[in-house]
């Protein structure tokens, strides 16, 4: 069985996810192949190819400026709003390794995935891993900052996509039961096998380390922390955050932001800021040196930053939304608020609650079971023979 996984960028939690999953397979054995439209330089993964490579740096710019003219044409007027349609100016499916695949794998494939071209070849058998709402909306990712501002254009996008998918080997996953349900119901994806499995994440290398890496002194201040590459999108919720800790005893806690820190440090002077890290160890060290995971999306899919939190036994809260809530255990490896004025209250109450970091990294461990993940993409595979 040869897997061909597609992903637009190498960096951004679906590429994480993806290559995750990609790197996974090859360790079982199967034979995995992973191609992306640009590199970021910023990542080191087995049997990885790119796009680009097949342009000259000059022709490649120029079609990059290009394409993304074309995939805004018709929501120029309102670059603000993130909206993506199903065109792009490359072919993934005359590469040589789309050719040579017996399962295409997409995963986040905005800007490089053509619909028409690519799903025109219907002796070809695909595999779609949800990352957001796009593949199945008429260009929005999320609900979040859309208010149907392109409603005509996103109709236009649905039939497209309905057309292109028609007689078409196609099987949908979605890491979430919340995203799965939507999947289920729209338009694109309707008639179509929708399968919920979890994004894998090697369990060996996320866990628990020693135990004087975070504070055990219950007089000390607490290590909050909050993770987002973009911590100024409105979707993941910084700013509630911030206003969750206003009336908060600031000798009680500190905050710990791990993103892109550019304008974000003038917000919230006090907090200690690290950059975007790719290194998954430094990322697994950090995890452990935190008290209390906090992730206040408005609306998110089953983002990788909670299962490697609950993995290193550090505990969660989070708004009650979306695949949020299919992953925190209420009370038990952390605390779940039904709305944006209960946050303070959750992130209080797991302050002061003694969370053993061996239970919550055992019951992730439980739901995140690499074996048993692996499979289900291998019967998933399997069932196009």
């Amino acid at each position: 069985m040869k897997v061909l996984h597609i992903n637009t960028i190498d960096t951004g939690g679906a590429a994480i996810a993806a290559r995750r999953l990609h790197v996974l397979l090859l360790k079982k054995g199967i034979d995995s192949k992973i191609l992306f439209l640009q590199r970021s330089g910023k990542s080191q993964i087995p049997e990885s190819y790119y796009l680009q490579d097949a342009f000259g740096q000059f022709k490649f710019q120029q079609l990059i400026r290009l394409n993304k003219l074309l995939n805004r044409k018709r929501t120029f007027l309102k670059p603000e709003l993130y909206f993506n349609g199903p065109e792009s100016l490359f072919d993934i499916s005359k590469h040589p390794l789309f050719e040579w695949a017996d399962v295409v794998h997409l995963h986040w494939v905005v800007k490089m995935l053509d619909w028409k071209k690519v799903f025109s070849h219907k002796d070809k058998s695909f595999v779609w891993t949800l990352h957001d709402m796009n593949p199945f909306t008429g260009g929005e990712h999320y609900q979040t900052g859309y208010n149907g501002e392109f409603s005509n254009v996103s109709k236009k996008h649905i039939e497209i996509k309905k057309r292109a998918l028609n007689n078409c080997k196609i099987k949908i996953v979605s890491p979430s039961q919340w995203l799965g349900d939507l999947a289920r119901q729209s338009e694109v994806f309707g008639d179509k096998n929708v399968f919920v499995i979890r994004n894998p994440i090697d369990t060996t290398v996320f866990k628990p380390l020693n135990t004087n890496l975070h504070t055990s002194d219950s007089h000390s201040p607490k290590n909050i922390l909050f993770v987002a590459e973009n911590p100024h999108d409105e979707r993941k919720g910084f700013k509630l955050l911030l206003k969750a800790l206003e009336n908060m005893d600031p000798k009680e806690f500190r905050l710990s932001v791990l993103g892109n820190k550019k304008h974000v440090e003038s917000v919230f002077p006090n907090a200690f800021f690290y950059d975007t890290i790719h290194n998954e160890e430094k990322l697994v060290e950090i995890y452990n040196q935190a008290d209390l995971f906090v992730i206040p999306s408005l609306e998110d899919n089953l983002p990788n930053t909670v299962s490697e939190s609950l993995l290193c036994g550090t505990p969660v809260v989070g708004l009650s939304i979306g695949g949020i809530k299919e992953m925190i255990d209420d009370g038990v490896d952390g605390f779940l608020a039904e709305n944006v004025s209960e946050l303070k209250s959750a992130i209080e109450r797991s302050l002061h609650k003694h969370f053993e970091r061996s239970q919550v990294a055992g019951l992730a461990q439980k739901k995140l079971d690499t074996d048993s993940i692996i499979q289900q993409y291998q019967v998933i595979y399997e069932s196009f023979k």
